[in-house]
């Protein structure tokens, strides 16, 4: 079965078809995220539909079903050229989930944990606050893809980079005019989306700095709640964001990539 252009709208007609159909609930990884590429492609049976968006260079799935079978064997039937890469949110280990992106060969690449607090920390910004321009987009999305992983960490777009940049959602270490370190977030209302953080200076305190003043604008703004993800293999990160009172909450999000290169 071939994937075929579709529209979010068609989209999210046949999955209220496919829910409306079972009074057993269903499985899925689609909560109306926002959809990176341009290009939206599904393919679907009565039980099940895969959306496929084209992210950078590869292709991230979203599914919903309720009928494991079918969708495993949608998954091992539809076609898709690319890398593809999908993740899947729980709070327990689906083994069943699990073995059919195996089976449909996934390979499992990454887990992530989800980290929240209700309580960021009351600081003021120091005298090197600065939030990045739209001349910073391109060395900032740069650096974004240097430094994470593309496949788990939902790196934006240069146009969702341009987002943040207007909305005062990146701050900056700009030293000899040149782009140290950046911390990126989203803002929801009052609680904040911790998204990246990363400094290329060697220094430490470079880091904190940046911390500090992401810390301090929040608390200008009256956000106190937020929440971030981090890959559990990546102790010190966790660490660091616990010493600064966040909590693992029990959601965590399995990543499954299929390489075309086979």
């Amino acid at each position: 079965m071939n994937f075929k252009p579709d529209t979010p709208a068609s989209a999210y007609e046949q999955m209220a078809l496919v829910k409306a159909q079972s009074p057993r609930g269903f499985f899925t990884n689609y909560f109306r995220q926002e959809m990176a590429g341009p290009q939206i492609l599904t393919a679907a049976t009565a039980r099940s539909i895969l959306l496929a968006n084209d992210e950078h260079d590869f292709f991230r799935l979203f599914f919903l079903t309720t009928d494991l079978a079918d969708f495993e064997q949608l998954l091992r039937d539809a076609y898709l050229p690319d890398n593809v890469v999908a993740g899947y949110l729980t709070r327990a280990a689906d083994e069943n989930i699990a073995a059919a992106f195996k089976r449909s060969g996934f390979n499992a690449i990454a887990t992530y944990r989800r980290m929240i607090t209700h309580r960021l920390p009351r600081q003021r910004p120091n005298l090197a606050l600065e939030y990045a321009t739209v001349a910073d987009v391109d060395q900032i999305h740069e650096a974004l893809f240097q430094t994470f992983n593309k496949y788990t960490d939902h790196l934006p777009t240069k146009n969702r980079l341009h987002d943040y940049v207007l909305n005062q959602w990146a701050i900056v270490n700009r030293q000899a005019g040149r782009i140290l370190g950046a911390v990126c977030f989203q803002l929801n209302g009052p609680q904040v989306n911790y998204n990246y953080l990363y400094n290329s200076s060697g220094n430490p305190l470079d880091l904190l700095q940046l911390q500090n003043n992401f810390y301090g604008a929040m608390h200008q703004r009256g956000i106190r709640s937020g929440f971030l993800w981090t890959n559990q293999t990546n102790t010190r990160v966790a660490a660091l964001h616990e010493s600064m009172g966040w909590r693992f909450d029990g959601l965590q999000d399995y990543f499954y990539l299929r390489s075309s290169l086979k």
